[in-house]
């Protein structure tokens, strides 16, 4: 189960703030086993080469109509399984969608998905604005990966009481919006507990990526237990699970022993056929790949 990890991209922020290019480290986890990985939005992607090929995408997204749009990405994915050169003549930006294609090129291979830090358990302040939000992420995602696209929502933001209508109805109108472009729509357990996260996903007809790290305060307690959550959820509500290690001092830039019980993720995991992605998600340092290796055998020992 766990020779099949991949990783969160934000475990590259350290390399990828002193110089390292998104693409080539890309490149090289994926030559060392890593093959699915989450784009997680952020300051180091923002930072990086791609990060400033998705600013450029996302500014030219308002000249393309939603259908122009997917047809681009369709023609830029079509021309990697294919193995021919991409033709742009099509567009109006012939030199973006190039490095869109060369990019796509150096993910072959790899299943690329989209997460961002959105609110989504709150009542957005403009409707509007929080709408194009939505519209521009689930864009991105599908051009990561047409055949397999998916975004994830995490808010790390509300806090408090949870209007449970108010989190559900979010979730139903950020699955209805753009329906022609097909993609797993996820929400993560951040703040609030697994089973409360869980409970919100199922009823708005989204999936969980979960993390059992997130359950766990400084002190070891969790907002739920563990076994409460997997007593409670269905395989098929998940989509993908992530792990990293906890303990009094925090996050580990290493998965190994600490809160986290593995080996019994592992049990609950095989026991229900799960079949989604596994999802390394260490504290970045400037040796990466490295952490993610020795974090890859430490789960295989479990």
């Amino acid at each position: 189960m766990f020779e099949k990890l991949g990783i969160v991209t934000n475990i590259w922020a350290e390399e990828i703030e002193n110089g390292a290019r998104f693409s080539d480290l890309m490149v090289e986890f994926g030559e060392n086993g890593f093959k699915d990985m989450e784009v997680r939005e952020g300051d180091y992607l923002h930072n990086s080469e791609f990060g400033q090929l998705i600013d450029d995408l996302e500014k030219v997204m308002p000249s393309y109509t939603d259908s122009e749009f997917k047809n681009i990405c369709d023609s830029v994915d079509d021309s990697v399984r294919t193995r021919r050169d991409y033709d742009s003549k099509n567009t109006n930006h012939h030199e973006l969608f190039d490095e869109v294609a060369v990019f796509a090129r150096k993910a072959t291979g790899l299943t690329l998905s989209y997460a961002m830090s959105h609110p989504w358990l709150s009542e957005p302040n403009d409707s509007g604005t929080d709408t194009q939000q939505i519209i521009i992420a689930k864009k991105l995602a599908y051009i990561l990966c047409p055949s397999s696209a998916r975004l994830r929502l995490v808010d790390l933001d509300t806090e408090g009481e949870i209007d449970e209508n108010t989190a559900i109805a979010n979730i139903k109108r950020y699955n209805s919006i753009l329906p022609e472009y097909p993609m797993t729509f996820a929400v993560e357990n951040a703040r609030q507990s697994a089973s409360f996260t869980l409970k919100l996903a199922v009823a708005g007809g989204a999936k969980l990526t979960y993390d059992e790290t997130n359950t766990y305060r400084p002190d070891g307690t969790t907002l739920n237990t563990p076994a409460e959550f997997w007593g409670s959820v269905k395989m098929d509500d998940l989509t993908s699970v992530h792990f990293k290690q906890k303990t009094e001092d925090g996050v580990l830039s290493e998965v190994g022993d600490g809160f986290v019980d593995f080996k019994a993720i592992k049990e609950y995991l095989k026991s229900g056929n799960y079949t989604g992605d596994l999802l390394l998600e260490n504290t970045a340092t400037t040796r990466s790949l490295i952490d993610a290796i020795n974090s890859r055998e430490y789960l295989l020992g479990c």
